[in-house]
């Protein structure tokens, strides 16, 4: 049984009620659950903060939060409480619905959080911080609604689980078509009294009946199922409500934080699920209003408030179940020429994960370089090899890399070309995507930098690869695209490509055509290629030639045994270039040098 702690942000009244359907669930799910709010209902009640005094900077901490003024007694209070029964019950997650502030601080203590996504325009520094640290992301409204921008960086994280409603239709209730229901939620509306009156006098044949202001029931279940028309606001729990009684419906939304209402009745519009007109309208429209509602039919079993609560119990459950990640290893091969770029690598790999350095020459200069990386020797494959390159093969390097990487406990192995640096989201989307297909081998964009540029943000991927939207897999059927610039598996992914083709062929030594030829035992074998998107690593520039004349050799020995064991040509592109050249020529079946290498 799981320990899990759930905040309810406690302006209105819709937060906490949410958070009881999910507790409820939760509590069914065999998890004890509880919820920490200012609101008087909470079971654990957190002192107020309001009354701060402060404004700008000391308010926001300089734009990074919402709320943080200084010298606020209530502020320091709560999260003491919070701080305390954290210590005191060790949750094994936390929902937050909702605080910027809360859920960092959770997480700072150690907590797994699973955030409530509110929609709005959110794309503000403190709610991108809050949906970046979060496990897990909860949105109350249904799986076709378009994500909005500012969570489509979290889309991997983000779990649409339908509209959250309290209410439990009853039997044999019918609608009266005259009736109508005004509910204004107690976050507060601009409806003003003299404004409904007049509406009123416009509609003589209307009972209007106003839950709005101290006018309130605990259960409106029947109201909603009677009423011809429900006229309310666009907040998540109000427009639930209506879809869970299937009520025709107006929606006025209200000035709101990050103009969530609004969105949210333009969203419910567009579906042709409720009639939203542009403010308040004057009190001749509103017979006419009213008979547009009760004539569109919507289907409100679109919202997916059916099991929506237990959906979203689900995914907090599962994080506080299994917050015990995998653990990750980032491997690589170096040699000395390569030493500033591995240094980059090393030093900018996601916290957590485990290095490993294969060198192909100069081991002791790499130790020293990159401390911490655990670098290891590759064997020379080839006694008599044409020259340290080709006695280093890139195949059986790889292969030790993998193999190092399990000795060392690793449960994913995630291969990095020693030019690239990884960007803070490869390193999760792959382990999502294994999560998703764990007997795949997955692969990402690369952005190649230019000369004397370093970063790991704003991606530029090379145009040859696919580059499917953030958190969207893309199953590859043309494997020709494989890059062993930036891949990924499980161990166990692994130990099947050991048992069934022996991993990368040591057949090829130096440099070309065996990052080829493994992608094609992948698919001769069954082994499924996902491209990750939004799994970028970024490529450290470095001179090149086209082609390479300085892998001539390697390139020709390779080509012709790839060609020898497949009966086609890798790398085309090159041989051609290089016959072009003249330097080689296609002798009986096989490519042979005709000029010294050096160009």
């Amino acid at each position: 049984m799981a320990t899990i702690g759930i905040y309810a942000h406690h302006h209105g009244s819709g937060h906490i009620q949410r958070c009881r359907e999910i507790q409820r669930e939760l509590r069914a799910l065999g998890h004890e659950a509880t919820i920490l709010s200012t609101a008087e209902s909470a079971d654990v009640v957190l002192a107020d903060d309001a009354g701060h005094g402060h404004h700008g900077r000391a308010m926001t901490a300089g734009g990074t939060l919402h709320y943080a003024p200084y010298g606020n007694q209530g502020l320091r209070s709560r999260f003491a409480t919070l701080a305390g029964w954290t210590a005191d019950n060790a949750p094994d997650a936390f929902y937050v619905d909702v605080s910027v502030e809360v859920g960092v601080f959770l997480r700072l203590m150690g907590i797994p959080v699973v955030a409530h996504a509110m929609p709005g325009l959110r794309d503000d520094a403190p709610h991108q911080l809050a949906y970046t640290q979060a496990d897990a992301l909860i949105a109350a409204w249904p799986d076709w609604i378009e994500t909005p921008e500012h969570l489509r960086g979290h889309e991997e994280r983000l779990h649409a689980v339908g509209g959250i409603s309290r209410l439990t239709p009853a039997p044999g209730i019918e609608r009266d078509p005259h009736a109508v229901l005004v509910m204004a939620g107690k976050g507060g509306s601009t409806w003003e009294p003299e404004d409904w009156a007049a509406v009123e006098a416009a509609c003589p044949e209307y009972t209007f009946t106003f839950l709005t202001g101290e006018n309130r029931v605990d259960d409106p279940t029947e109201l909603l199922q009677r009423a011809g028309v429900v006229v309310a606001a666009g907040g998540q729990n109000s427009i639930a409500d209506i879809a869970v009684t299937n009520a025709p419906a107006i929606l006025l939304p209200q000035p709101r934080p990050f103009i969530e209402q609004k969105l949210n009745a333009q969203v419910l519009r567009d579906a042709g699920l409720a009639v939203v007109p542009d403010g308040f309208p004057p009190a001749a429209e509103w017979p006419t209003l009213l008979a547009q509602a009760k004539a569109l039919d919507p289907d409100w079993y679109r919202w997916q408030t059916d099991g929506a609560a237990r959906r979203a119990a689900e995914v907090v459950a599962g994080v506080a179940t299994g917050a015990s990640s995998s653990k990750i290893a980032l491997v690589t091969l170096a040699d000395a020429n390569r030493k500033a770029h591995l240094t980059h690598q090393v030093n900018l790999k996601p916290e957590g994960t485990d290095h490993i350095t294969v060198a192909l020459a100069d081991a002791d200069v790499l130790g020293k370089a990159v401390p911490k990386s655990h670098v290891v020797e590759a064997e020379p494959q080839l006694a008599d090899a044409r020259n340290l390159a080709a006695a280093r093969s890139l195949a059986a390097a790889r292969n030790l890399a993998a193999r190092t990487a399990i000795e060392r406990g690793a449960e994913i192995i995630v291969f990095l070309d020693a030019d690239c640096v990884a960007s803070s989201q490869l390193v999760p989307l792959y382990v999502r995507a294994l999560e998703a297909h764990p007997d795949a081998v997955v692969a990402g964009p690369v952005t190649y930098m230019r000369e004397g540029e370093l970063r790991t943000v704003r991606p530029d991927p090379h145009p040859a690869r696919p580059n499917p939207p953030v958190g969207e897999l893309e199953l590859a059927h043309d494997y020709n695209l494989f890059w062993s610039l930036s891949f990924a598996m499980t161990a166990d992914t692994w130990a099947r490509i050991e048992r069934d083709f022996g991993g990368f062929d040591t057949g090829f030594t130096g440099y070309g055509g065996e990052d080829t030829d493994f992608a094609w035992q992948l698919q001769r074998h069954g082994i499924e290629l996902y491209w990750v998107g939004g799994a970028h690593a970024f490529h450290q520039w470095h001179p090149v030639s086209s082609p390479p004349w300085e892998h001539l050799e390697d390139i020709v020995a390779n080509a012709n045994y790839f060609h020898a064991k497949w009966g086609s040509w890798p790398m085309e592109g090159w041989l051609d270039k290089f016959a072009e050249a003249g330097a080689i020529s296609l002798i009986d079946g096989s490519w042979q040098a005709q000029t010294p290498t050096s160009q």
